[in-house]
């Protein structure tokens, strides 16, 4: 593009004369992004770090081996066919004249069986962010046709880009180079050498141009400062922002800011005073939430249930009917338990308290269907749907109708477990 201000032909200039990358940083970057796979085939692992195959009669590709020949712990990979390419970020801070620049460098490692790895490194992009937290960016090309953001054109030499916003300038690298340099007016508003998982080009705007998330730094509320940065911005006439000066004032730190937020939620649905330090603050804000969480659930669901009860009598005897002769059945596994569901009431405890439509759309009106719900250490983890028909599971969902992180654990225990169901349908 044809320059046309100051600050463009200073960005150009001092982005022409800034130092070569060093082979050394590429290196440190690859040892640190990428990692050290094997591949199982037949009996024979072959090590993608150096080359080495060797007989394994090991068929767990879910342990990890140690090469005998590189000495490199690895991986077992699926994702192998007929080579596997892995490419990633890294990033170098620094600061020239009033300037703050984040240079982006694009890696990649290309691995093969019987050889060692391949690497190619290429920057990418410059950031440019003034003392005013403006920002313009030197770039290569991109595929225009193609459907990924980061689809460069490695050929394509870095130029200025004209000022729009590009989600390329939202990519957050897996490593930044150590020992960057970085504009006293950054370090003045509490910038101390640490990125905490956020993007260098968004926290570095961020501190210069938002006094809430440079209060957040200065207060070591990093976990608030990742929710206000990545999710929700604080907004200063909101609640959020009185019971966090009140966290401040008292030294609290949140630990985890979602959580805390939905305990504010809570405390404003329950009156309770959020400029009061007791609440504010809770010593095991886990257990506090978790309190009132529960209440709130008991009230919603007593309301649901007085408002369904005539429906639940009338449904739970054509209920008992189609389904008592799979009542009683668990299943348990270590700290896993699965029951059927055996009453119309249970059905409305269990959407209430996953949020989701068991209830509501009358799934134990469903004749070739079996409702079970699932428990970890005793605790409502996923409802399931099986198949009278095939012995399928159809569903198996947990919070917001999600599968929760237990979902491969429960699904295998009820796949060992659907002989039982068959014998009961035998029997009857």
């Amino acid at each position: 593009m044809k320059l046309k201000s100051k600050l463009e032909h200073d960005i150009v200039a001092v982005s022409e004369n800034l130092p070569v990358i060093k082979q050394s940083q590429h290196n440190l970057a690859f040892s640190k992004c990428f990692s050290h796979y094997a591949v199982l085939s037949r009996n024979t692992t072959s090590c993608l770090e150096c080359g080495y195959t060797w007989k394994n009669s090991s068929s767990n590709r879910n342990s990890k081996v140690i090469c005998p020949n590189c000495l490199q712990k690895l991986e077992y990979t699926n994702k192998y066919s007929n080579g596997l390419k892995e490419t990633d970020y890294y990033q170098i801070v620094t600061a020239e004249k009033d300037f703050q620049i984040i240079r982006m460098v694009c890696i990649s490692k290309t691995m093969k069986k019987l050889q060692k790895p391949s690497y190619f490194a290429h920057e990418v992009m410059q950031m440019f962010i003034t003392a005013d937290g403006s920002m313009r960016y030197v770039s290569k090309n991109v595929m225009g046709l193609s459907m990924y953001i980061d689809q460069w054109i490695i050929s394509s030499d870095l130029a200025l880009k004209p000022n729009y916003d590009t989600p390329r300038l939202r990519l957050t690298p897996s490593f930044v180079q150590p020992k960057a340099k970085i504009l006293p007016i950054i370090k003045r508003n509490g910038f101390s050498g640490k990125f905490y998982g956020i993007a260098p080009q968004i926290l570095l705007r961020e501190l210069l141009t938002d006094s809430i998330a440079e209060t957040l730094l200065k207060s070591n509320q990093i976990d608030l400062l990742y929710y206000h940065i990545r999710n929700t911005p604080i907004k200063k006439d909101g609640k959020i922002w009185g019971a966090l000066k009140i966290c401040i004032r008292n030294n609290y730190i949140v630990g985890d800011a979602k959580l805390w937020v939905d305990y504010l939620d809570l405390l404003e649905y329950y009156w309770k005073d959020l400029k009061n330090v007791k609440y504010v603050c809770p010593a095991d804000l886990r257990k506090a939430h978790d309190k009132l969480m529960s209440r709130k659930q008991k009230e919603i669901m007593k309301k649901t249930f007085e408002e369904n009860k005539k429906q639940i009598g009338k449904n739970q005897k054509h209920y008992l009917k189609a389904k008592k002769d799979f009542f009683g059945l668990i299943f348990s596994e270590k700290n896993i338990s699965i029951s059927v569901i055996e009453s119309v009431k249970e059905f409305l405890i269990e959407g209430c308290y996953h949020n989701h439509c068991v209830f509501t759309n009358e799934y134990y009106k469903k004749q070739n269907s079996l409702i079970l719900s699932a428990k970890i250490d005793g605790i409502p983890t996923e409802t399931i749907q099986l198949s009278l028909e095939n012995f399928e599971i159809l569903q198996s969902r947990g919070r917001g109708n999600k599968a929760s992180k237990y979902n491969k654990q429960i699904l295998s225990v009820m796949n060992r477990n659907l002989h039982h169901i068959q014998n009961r349908m035998k029997a009857a």
